[in-house]
């Protein structure tokens, strides 16, 4: 794809920054992209450049950090605050980018969708509310929860943010936290298995609710939180757990009955 003035254009709108400063924060001369915008073809290494802050806001927070010397103070704060509202635009980016923080960088796509999906039962079990206003939507033959999320992790990759502030109540970071360092006891394909057998247990009781045949879950389904929370009050019926150290007890009994049913 190649660098449009349309892209250059939103990048100056998304991240508060003009033209010269823009410039100089990629390290090219001062009237690169003034002649850009004039309608000059970009290189290819600028066009590459452009692409890449354009699809990513996590590049273009790591290269307005590195570079940051280049311009002013005035012009680093706009953009930073700027870069900051693209990212935490709703609550679910801003746990997926605490929990990156939290960790270094050493955690799994998949591991953040699992760490989401079973932070939202446990906010649902204990507090009986929602951490985050998202619908559950698999699609057909994946386990993931929330595929556009997962999507997008892979997509950008799981970066940590330098200098960013922590815009979760105490209470959501220390549940998310908690099931995070919970999840992170487990293997790999554990945790895939926790998130397999959900999806398993989600969709059959869908489709007994609705009266579905197989065939109507060929695209998907998605699972609205009135339904989740359903879900995880009646799997909370026999462990009542009642803090989040109970959900360790909750996760060894899943992986024990998926081993059972595995050896039968």
């Amino acid at each position: 794809m190649e660098a449009t003035k349309e892209q250059i254009v939103q990048i100056m709108e998304w991240y508060n920054i003009g033209k010269k400063p823009l410039s100089k924060l990629l390290g090219w001369g001062e009237t690169t992209v003034i002649n850009q915008l004039k309608g000059a073809l970009p290189g290819r290494e600028y066009a590459e450049k452009i692409n890449e802050i354009w699809e990513s806001p996590y590049i273009f927070s790591e290269i307005l950090e590195k570079n940051k010397d280049k311009i002013t103070e005035v012009a680093y704060r706009k953009a930073k605050r700027a870069v900051e509202q693209k990212l935490f635009r709703d609550k679910t980016g801003n746990i997926v980018l605490y929990l990156i923080g939290q960790s270094g960088g050493d955690t799994a796509p998949y591991q953040l969708v699992a760490t989401l999906f079973f932070s939202q039962a446990a906010s649902l079990i204990l507090h009986q509310k929602p951490l985050i206003d998202e619908d559950i939507l698999y699609k057909p033959r994946n386990y993931m929860p929330y595929p556009g999320i997962y999507s997008e992790i892979l997509k950008i990759g799981v970066r940590v943010m330098k200098n960013t502030q922590n815009s979760l109540s105490p209470e959501d970071s220390n549940m998310v936290s908690a099931i995070h360092k919970l999840l992170n006891g487990y293997s790999p394909n554990a945790v895939k298995t926790l998130l397999k057998d959900a999806r398993n247990n989600l969709l059959a009781r869908h489709k007994e609710s609705e009266g579905l045949q197989d065939s109507e879950l060929s695209e998907g389904i998605s699972i609205s939180l009135s339904e989740f929370h359903s879900y995880c009050m009646d799997e909370n019926m026999g462990l009542k757990v009642s803090d989040i150290k109970g959900f360790r007890k909750y996760f060894d009994d899943k992986l024990k009955n998926s081993k059972n049913r595995n050896n039968a």
